[in-house]
């Protein structure tokens, strides 16, 4: 059993770890990429009460995070559904990687992500213009995801990249232990350019675990229904913490069922 002395060191710990009164991120360079949706096939990854908004399109991207408040320095690649819950606009994230076991830990555990450890290749040279901007996204000897795109003008009205309301699904692999939780991470846009982009998930390309069975099925982001492109930037950014996730409601198992290999696998 703790004493009050390691209660308070643990507690010292999660201080340092969200740095209040400082930034979590700072820095951290997004390629975001806005495609068009098919809400046939998005909206069966959605947990009950989430809906996609109108019209329908989600963010996928890139990022690269090179000072953090807990010590890492990372990749990260991943999908936004732009949705709403009782008339109120947020992002829900269906499928997300990272290249660093402590940034997955405190996204999973932490804030909902369904963060996985994967290889990502992701150069954006200086960031500015002219710039060409690549990222590849390898897991388990399949490419998943390939993103390029050629930087251009510096704007003043991109769309947050992370500094929206967020809805995501918390608590273990059990069907009957997830929770719907919402959040609001406090984001400051640096600096934002507008960029061409190119969308790539290569289908064909099927990767083989240990016994020589195909990994199909794991991270399916060729089924999330992502489509055209319709925008993109290139973001520097810097993130504070904002208040800590709240429970919204129980998730049911067949979410979890539905999402297991996207999520866990």
């Amino acid at each position: 059993m703790w004493d009050a002395e390691g209660m308070l060191s643990a507690a010292r710990r999660l201080r340092d770890l969200a740095n209040f009164g400082g930034n979590m991120y700072t820095g951290a360079v997004f390629f975001a990429v806005r495609v068009a949706l098919d809400p046939r096939r998005a909206s069966v990854w959605l947990p009950a009460g989430v809906s996609l908004a109108k019209p329908c399109v989600a963010t996928v991207f890139a990022a690269h995070f090179a000072e953090t408040s807990f010590g890492s320095v990372y990749d990260e690649a991943g999908v936004f559904f732009h949705v709403t819950r009782r008339f109120r606009s947020a992002v829900f994230c269906p499928w997300m990687v990272v290249t660093d076991d402590v940034a997955l830990t405190v996204g999973r555990e932490l804030l909902g992500y369904p963060k996985k450890l994967a290889r990502i290749a992701f150069d954006f040279g200086g960031g500015g213009a002219g710039t060409a901007v690549r990222a590849e996204v390898e897991r388990r000897g399949r490419v998943l995801l390939r993103l390029r795109g050629v930087v251009g003008e510096q704007v003043d009205d991109a769309p947050p990249m992370l500094g929206q309301r967020a809805l995501n699904v918390r608590g273990s692999i059990g069907p009957f232990s997830q929770r719907l939780v919402t959040f609001t991470p406090r984001e400051r846009i640096v600096v934002a350019r507008r960029a061409s982009a190119e969308l790539e998930l290569p289908r064909a390309s099927h990767g083989r675990n240990g016994s020589g069975r195909l990994e199909e099925g794991r991270d399916p982001v060729d089924e999330l229904g992502l489509g055209a492109v319709l925008g993109a930037h290139l973001y520097r950014v810097d993130v504070r913490a904002g208040w800590p996730p709240r429970d919204i409601r129980r998730v049911g198992a067949g979410f979890a069922l539905r999402g297991l290999g996207a999520r866990w696998l």
